[in-house]
């Protein structure tokens, strides 16, 4: 069955809804919550995350049959044939999620194998009901659940402290790598902030929170939506090659000069 062509802006608003989908299938869950452990110690899944994942798919295959869908805990599905690819993470911080922090979120985004570019994402967080949002050249918003928005524009409030947004691997050597380099970095900052959630933290760049995230082993679902995010909203960002397991290094703008009146 053939599909037709989408704009950037209706790509953006299907990543935009299939986001707060799920984030309301994360919602209503039931606890308790069974963590179940996979291949390294640290790193697990719950029902709730299959749960979420199979909300989103049913709302993106309902409105894009031929498109190729990726996510973290099924298998892929779709035809393919529209050389469109989404990728879904249901929980981005499911070990936040288990022990009943809030600090998680869902995270929805469009590749364009032909091209080979990222073209929309979306990052809903269900305990603040915000939703950060982008399509590729236009620019990053964070929506709220009264239905206003802000523009981002990856710049701190002036005179803020410079935090590092980090992230730590689940494998214990790469772990070792990482604070070694974390440590180095440090010089560069006044404060550090460690989330549990990639995808969120990348959306702190965007809104000018942190002043730059780094992770040196994520895969592409944790990083997909957010980079794009940070990315239009004035961001430097790196990515792995490909759609690979790799690092991601996000830097925002330089803060405002101040006036001599004392604002930005």
């Amino acid at each position: 069955m053939a599909t037709s062509t989408p704009t950037l802006q209706e790509l953006r608003t299907l990543a935009t809804t299939a986001a707060q989908l799920g984030g309301e299938a994360l919602t209503h869950a039931s606890v308790p919550r069974t963590a179940i452990a996979k291949e390294i110690p640290g790193d697990v899944v719950t029902e709730v995350d299959r749960a979420v994942e199979l909300r989103i798919r049913e709302h993106l295959s309902a409105a894009r049959p031929d498109d190729r869908i990726v996510g973290e805990e099924l298998p892929d599905s779709g035809t393919g044939s529209t050389g469109l690819e989404w990728f879904i993470d249901p929980i981005d911080g499911t070990s936040n999620f288990v022990h009943g922090l809030s600090l998680h979120c869902t995270s929805v985004a469009v590749y364009d194998s032909t091209s080979e570019k990222w073209l929309a994402g979306a990052i809903h967080l269900s305990a603040s009901a915000t939703t950060y949002a982008a399509a590729v050249g236009a620019g990053a918003q964070k929506l709220f659940a009264d239905g206003t928005a802000v523009e981002l524009t990856a710049t701190p409030a002036p005179g803020a402290p410079r935090l590092l947004g980090v992230g730590l691997s689940y494998d214990p050597e790469a772990r070792i790598r990482q604070l070694d380099d974390i440590r180095e970095r440090m010089r560069d900052y006044d404060d550090m902030r460690s989330l549990g959630t990639a995808a969120y933290a990348l959306c702190l760049v965007a809104e000018g929170v942190f002043a730059s995230f780094v992770e040196t082993d994520l895969f592409v679902y944790d990083w997909a939506a957010g980079a794009l995010i940070a990315e239009e909203a004035g961001a430097e960002v790196a990515r792995p090659e490909g759609l690979g397991r790799g690092a991601i290094i996000a830097h925002g703008r330089p803060p405002r000069a101040m006036t001599d009146g004392g604002s930005a």
